[in-house]
C-alpha cells in the first residue's frame, strides 16, 4: 500500500508540480519545524552512561568492528529522542534505532538464516534486559 501510495503521489508531482507542493505545504511545514525544534534541542540531549556501555555491549557482541557502530548508535538514539521532543535518551529509543545503525554493519554469514535486523535486536534484548 505505501508503495502505491508513493508512485501516485510521483505521478501527482510529475503532473503538477505547483499543485502537489501546495496541498502539501502545511504538513510540510510542521515537519520542517519538528527537524528545527530537533537540531537546537540535540545539543541539550543525553545519553545515561549505561545505555551507552550497553549500546557498546551490543556492538562487541555482534563483533561489530572499530567503533563506528557505537558512535553512530549514540548519535541515532540523541537524534531520535530530539525529534522526539525529548532531552534525554531512553532504552526505547535505543531500540528503535540499533537494528537500523548496526545491521548493515554485521559480518555476512552465507548459512545465516536469520535476518540482521532480528539478529541485532536479539542480541538488544539480551544486553537491555
Amino acid at each position: 500500500e505505501l508503495r502505491v501510495q508513493i508512485v501516485e503521489g510521483c505521478q501527482e508531482f510529475a503532473d503538477d508540480p505547483s499543485g502537489f507542493r501546495e496541498k502539501h505545504t502545511e504538513m510540510n511545514q510542521e515537519f520542517s519545524d519538528q527537524i528545527l525544534g530537533a537540531m537546537s534541542r540535540l545539543k541539550d540531549v543525553t545519553i545515561d552512561p549505561d545505555l551507552r556501555l550497553k549500546i557498546s555491549q551490543v556492538c562487541s557482541e555482534l563483533n561489530i568492528d572499530g567503533l563506528r557502530g557505537d558512535i553512530v548508535t549514540n548519535r541515532a538514539a540523541r537524534a531520535y529522542a530530539a525529534l522526539d521532543g525529548r532531552t534525554e535518551v531512553t532504552e526505547e529509543d535505543i531500540r528503535k534505532v540499533i537494528s537500523l545503525t548496526l545491521r548493515h554493519r554485521l559480518r555476512k554469514d552465507v548459512l545465516d538464516t536469520m535476518d540482521t535486523g532480528d539478529k541485532v535486536l536479539k542480541v538488544f534484548d539480551q544486553v537491555f534486559d
